[in-house]
């Protein structure tokens, strides 16, 4: 049998949001989070952007077995 994962566990990771508007405009409030959305494998948080008029990002982790 080769070396290795024999399977893999997602779940949920909450990733803590730092846009990079907060090194541009650093007056802005940590406030703007728009919403969180969570299943059992992704932390997706999603907040308002400057560029763009929202940013998401998601977090997971695996486990190897």
């Amino acid at each position: 049998m080769r070396k290795g994962w024999h399977s893999v566990t997602m779940s949920a990771y909450q990733v803590n949001p730092a846009p990079f508007w907060r090194v541009v405009r650093p007056q802005v409030s940590n406030d703007v989070i728009v919403a969180s959305f969570i299943t059992a494998d992704t932390y997706t948080t999603c907040f308002t952007g400057v560029v763009v008029p929202y940013v998401c990002t998601s977090g997971s982790k695996a486990c190897g077995n």
